[in-house]
């Protein structure tokens, strides 16, 4: 029944009946007196007055009261389905799901468009739906039966209840991953409401799910005008978007509204440290360093923390952090990450292993990335310190562990070949191509398997036929290049880099490569050239110093200039084993034994395959009068990469070596 015809009939209901015994109508005799009948009460009046006493009822806290009132008016008016619907919802508001759903059900068999009707069922199922568990047979069967209910209680929805329905459908369309039902929902919502929160928060998510990033911006900034608490929002629409520095500005917007908010400044600094500005990082540190002051057992903070402090150069900082974090929790994948990472970084692999081989052991099962990951840092651990076959083990497991994870089987392919099972690398990556026949890496693992078979030109034409592509990636033609150059055909790579700084006449990394390539054919001047334009255009480009500097110190000219070349190379990179080879060996040059002895050590000590490294290093002995471990440092050097040494020298060092040991 409508309200003005219930409220009509009451009145009916209420209104005096003519008095007994009034006066005749003149002309007419009296009417004799007559016994009147009761009134008759209208039932629909009477249900809409029991109706009005439920909702009274029920608003001074007799839930009885009400419910029996509620009762007596479906009774008197059997065709209204308003009853049945408020009885509905003061059961739904008691927790009486089951007569909630009954009594609903039974208002939707009198009008089934009623609206508060389904709604009250589309608010039910949708509490049921979040009881199960996300993605189940039951959780999406409930979910769709209230998208359903409030579909249709959205028909007839008067303006004060559109809004809240148009919100549960946003979220149950977001539940139910129906996006492009979602957007317009919302949209529709926001335009009633706008600004309003969940609305807002939903429709963002339904924008990045739809792959409409620009979109989630564009709505969120304009959000903050309207209030600052959607700062937080912006700052993650910005990070889903990877525009970091915006992310960074929106998220130091929201901790001046959330001062006291650690999770935010977390985010802060999260976004700095992505940013990569040349004071980011610096002041990433300083607000972690807040953060894990207020919150010390906080992971996420530490993680960072042990992240900004690696790169501000802090390693011994990043180091006690990510040791922190691994002592809060032994298991801990970040905290053991991080550690890796700085190990890593200092180049001392075999503290990496030691760190991460107890770790992935304690790691719980069903988080085989988080496994993967470290173990990736523990096979690239195993290839440096020469321990094959660790290596390819551990990215076989890798590999089975993360299978979407191309990169895994790259690394295991690289491994193969460091370890000489150059037919099972063949195999493998001749495997892989079939379904990835341009992935330059496995062409790569490829050719430098047939070249550890000997098939040197088969492997080089594989490589060329990617670098001669009209718009190769420059990738492709430094990967063929160096290819030419691990088999000293040094002349034709340095016509291929030629080519190809004609292509990339800007990339100083290009015309480093060609500068090696001179100087390996001993083209002097032309190499110190290049090399000298690679530093001019980056004066930070730390392999230039140090091939340019080392180039002068073995050369014997110039040694003083070299060595400040070198200096500025380990400046830059000062754990480089390479750059602490060229320093020890200026030293030596320079007759400063002590120094180095002590960059040779260090360099020999992480570098054990590189046989030029190993070579320096037993010269040094040599000439401290250790001819027992000289010995043992060139047997190291003939073992090792055999890279531009001179095998012959080496051998006669050895034998007189052993020949003074005689004499002693």
């Amino acid at each position: 029944m409508t309200r003005a015809l219930a409220v009509l009939l009451l009145g009916v209901l209420c209104a005096p009946a003519p008095a007994a015994g009034l006066p005749a109508v003149q002309g007419q005799p009296p009417s004799p007196p007559q016994t009147r009948a009761p009134a008759r009460v209208d039932p629909v009046a009477e249900a809409y007055y029991q109706f009005l006493l439920g909702r009274t009822l029920e608003g001074d806290g007799d839930i009885d009261g009400a419910i029996k009132a509620y009762q007596r008016a479906m009774e008197l008016d059997p065709a209204s389905a308003d009853p049945p619907a408020e009885l509905a919802t003061l059961y739904a508001r008691q927790g009486r799901v089951r007569e909630a759903i009954a009594t609903a059900e039974s208002a939707l068999a009198i009008d089934p468009d009623h609206s508060d009707a389904n709604r009250i069922l589309g608010s039910i199922f949708a509490q049921l739906a979040e009881q199960n568990e996300a993605g189940t047979q039951g959780s999406t069967a409930n979910a769709a039966r209230a998208i359903g209910f409030f579909e249709r209680a959205l028909k007839n929805a008067s303006a004060e209840r559109a809004s809240s329905v148009r919100l549960n459908l946003g979220r149950l369309y977001m539940q139910t991953r129906e996006v492009d039902k979602a957007i317009p929902i919302l949209r529709r919502l926001l335009a009633d409401e706008p600004w309003l929160p969940q609305g807002v928060a939903l429709l963002t998510d339904a924008y990045s799910a739809a792959g409409r990033r620009a979109e989630a911006v564009e709505l969120l900034e304009g959000a903050v005008k309207a209030d600052a608490s959607f700062y937080s929002a912006l700052g993650e629409a910005y990070e889903k978007d990877e525009q970091w520095s915006e992310a960074a500005s929106a998220y130091e917007r929201a901790v001046e509204a959330f001062p006291r908010d650690t999770n935010l400044r977390s985010r802060w600094a999260h976004s700095l440290l992505n940013a990569g500005g040349p004071n980011d990082a610096t002041r990433a540190r300083d607000i972690l360093l807040e953060v894990t002051r207020a919150n010390p057992t906080s992971p996420w903070p530490l993680y960072l923390l042990a992240r900004a402090q690696r790169a501000t150069g802090d390693l011994d900082g990043s180091e006690q952090s990510a040791r922190r974090l691994l002592a809060l929790s032994p298991g801990s994948v970040s905290g053991a990450h991080a550690l890796a990472q700085v190990l890593t970084e200092r180049r001392e692999y075999d503290r990496v292993v030691e760190a991460l081989e107890p770790v992935i052991a304690k790691v719980p099962e069903g988080r085989d990335a988080d496994v993967a990951l470290l173990l990736t840092h523990l096979g690239f651990a195993y290839l440096e310190l020469g321990r094959f076959d660790n290596a390819i083990g551990a990215f076989e497991r890798a590999a089975a562990l993360d299978p979407d994870d191309d990169s895994q089987g790259v690394y295991l392919g690289q491994a193969l070949v460091a370890g000489g099972q150059y037919e099972k690398a063949l195999s493998f990556a001749r495997l892989r191509r079939t379904t990835r026949p341009g992935d330059i890496r496995l062409a790569r693992i490829e050719a430098d398997a047939l070249r550890g078979q000997g098939k040197v030109d088969e492997g080089a034409a594989l490589l060329k036929g990617f670098a001669d592509a009209e718009d190769g990636p420059l990738g492709v033609i430094q990967s063929y290049a160096e290819y030419l150059a691990s088999v000293h055909r040094y002349h034709e790579a340095e016509a291929v880099l030629e080519r190809a700084l004609r292509r990339f006449p800007d990339d100083p990394d290009v015309l480093f490569q060609l500068a090696a390539m001179l100087e390996r054919q001993h083209k002097v001047q032309e190499a110190e050239k290049a090399f000298r334009a690679v530093i001019a255009a980056d004066p930070r480009h730390a392999p230039a110093l140090n091939y340019l500097g080392y180039s002068l110190v073995d050369r014997g000219e110039r040694i003083d200039e070299g060595l400040a070349l070198i200096q500025r190379a380990v400046e830059i990179d000062p754990f480089n084993g390479a750059y602490l080879d060229s320093l020890g060996w200026a030293c030596f040059k320079l007759g400063r034994f002590a120094d180095a002895e002590r960059h040779l050590q260090s360099a020999a000590r992480q570098l054990s395959r590189d046989s030029v490294v190993q070579d320096h290093w037993g010269d040094l002995l040599a000439t401290q009068g250790r001819f027992a471990e000289a010995i043992g440092a060139w047997r190291k050097s003939l073992a090792g990469d055999g890279e531009t040494i001179d095998r012959t020298a080496i051998e006669r060092k050895i034998r007189d070596a052993q020949s003074r040991i005689g004499k002693e």
